[in-house]
Formats: structure tokens, C-alpha cells, sequence
């Protein structure tokens, strides 16, 4: 049965400190869940919006908030992890953390917009989903 994606987009603002990735995890599991994604998609879309939020707080300017959306879509979600850069630059994309947290998600990009670095990652409710898309 399909359904139409919730128009809600969802934004969590909260302090630049790993002792907030919980709340990460849980808003990113239940939005996937309200879309209808696979547990097994849910995870690594979790896992992936852990990755990038853990990224952006090691180079986030100490006492600035790092912002998350997720913004419903079509066909799965819109994930955008913002914060100030201590690094004045976009998460190097050589790295193992990049690799990995790219590896789960269909679409992984990062800008850097002095003072801001963004994140952004794109996922569909379903691999399959991604690889059909026209």
C-alpha cells in the first residue's frame, strides 16, 4: 500500500556536545519510521546522521549549536546537519568516517559557506527505491 510522505519537517537545535547524539539517534529513527522505512534502511540512515553530526561537533566552534532537519521527500528524507566550523572547512570526503557514513545513504555532500559547514544527506525509504527512481 503506498502512501504519501508527512509534510512535517523536523528540526532539533541543540548544543554542539556528543552528550546530545541520543537525541539525534532517536528523532532520526523516528522520522524514518513515520516514512515507512525498513528497520534495516532505519539503521543505516541512523547510523549515517550519527556519523555526520559526531563529524560536525569535533570542528563546531565551542558554545555554537549544531542544527539537524530532516525534511520529508517523495521517496524517503532530506537530512541537513549544520554548525559554525572551528575548521573554516567542509569534512574532508577522504576520510573513513566520510566513507562510511556515505556508504549508507544514496547521496552524502558537505559546503562550507564561511562561518557555516553543512552537511547534507539524501536517503530513500528503500535501496531499491533509490535504484528506480526516474
Amino acid at each position: 500500500m503506498a502512501t504519501s510522505p508527512p509534510t512535517g519537517t523536523v528540526e532539533l537545535v541543540m548544543p554542539a556536545s556528543s552528550a546530545y547524539l541520543a537525541l539525534v539517534r532517536a528523532t532520526t529513527n523516528s522520522t524514518c519510521a513515520r516514512l515507512d522505512f525498513t528497520i534495516e534502511r532505519l539503521d543505516d540512515v541512523t547510523l549515517a546522521v550519527d556519523e555526520a553530526v559526531s563529524l560536525l561537533i569535533g570542528d563546531a566552534v565551542p558554545g555554537t549549536p549544531v542544527r539537524c532537519r530532516w525534511i520529508p521527500t517523495d521517496t524517503g528524507v532530506q537530512i541537513t546537519i549544520t554548525t559554525v566550523s572551528s575548521a573554516q572547512r567542509a569534512p574532508r570526503s577522504t576520510t573513513f568516517a566520510w566513507t562510511v557514513l556515505a556508504a549508507l545513504v544514496d547521496e552524502a555532500s558537505s559546503t562550507y559557506t564561511d562561518p557555516e559547514v553543512v552537511v547534507t544527506l539524501s536517503a530513500a525509504r528503500d535501496w531499491a527505491q533509490s535504484d528506480s527512481v526516474a
